[in-house]
């Protein structure tokens, strides 16, 4: 399996590699399948972000209708915290992808963490709900304007919001078809295997490594053998 082909091309590379003749429907449905397996395991194995990360959402394409994908990254192990499938750019996905981050705000009642976004205002309306469960704030958003700075704010967390744009970029890559996703489950599957390919077996290339080692991927090089162990791993 290999998140960055389309169905077609993992077909084609299977039979020109392998000698497997395979539908396209059948390659289909071991995506499914995989992403059933890995989804719950990969919920409760995503870190939490650390005092700094960044938020953003890009679009998608689904049944020829505009969608959006929600990330939240991490600034230091440049794993990818929490993510978010809507069909709007509202408050209620902003918050629900930053609940999946960061978990209920009453887990964090004593932490204090910065988020760099764009400004979209339904960040600022999570920020707030979220933030309501404490006396004190725990998320403090950072918007950063436009392509160059302005502000003072702009300037000190540009970083961090290069750093989700080069995610978005490479969540398009890996995983937009020609033509956009036919349904909802299809985006939601290839997902959920794209977050586990980015924070477990794809090599970063300012870390050296992958986001979050597993150990029983280590020394491991062979794509489908790690996607093997993965599956595996968690399916036990």
């Amino acid at each position: 399996m290999n998140v960055g082909l389309s169905s077609r091309q993992t077909r084609e590379v299977l039979k020109g590699l392998f000698g497997i003749r395979l539908s396209h429907q059948t390659v289909l449905n071991y995506v499914k399948a995989s992403a059933a397996i890995i989804a719950p395991w990969l919920d409760r194995n995503l870190p939490k972000p650390g005092h700094h990360a960044a938020a953003d959402e890009t679009y998608i394409t689904v049944e020829d209708e505009q969608h959006y994908t929600w990330f939240v990254i991490d600034e230091l192990t440049r794993a990818i915290c929490g993510y978010n499938l809507s069909n709007t750019r509202g408050a209620v996905p902003a918050l629900a992808t930053i609940y999946n981050a960061y978990g209920p705000p009453e887990s964090n009642l004593h932490r204090r963490f910065i988020l760099a976004k764009d400004g979209l205002g339904s960040y600022n309306d999570a920020i707030m709900a979220y933030n309501q469960h404490s006396d004190k704030n725990i998320i403090f958003g950072k918007t950063v304007i436009g392509l160059s700075n302005h502000d003072d704010v702009s300037e000190k967390y540009r970083s961090l919001k290069q750093l989700i744009e080069r995610l978005n970029r490479t969540y398009k890559f890996h995983t937009r078809p020609r033509a956009g996703f036919k349904s909802m489950s299809g985006a939601i599957d290839l997902t959920v295997l794209f977050v586990a390919y980015y924070n477990f077996l794809r090599t970063h290339s300012s870390l050296h490594s992958v986001p979050i080692p597993i150990p029983e991927l280590q020394n491991i090089e062979s794509f489908p053998k790690q996607w093997e162990i993965l599956i595996r791993k968690a399916a036990a």
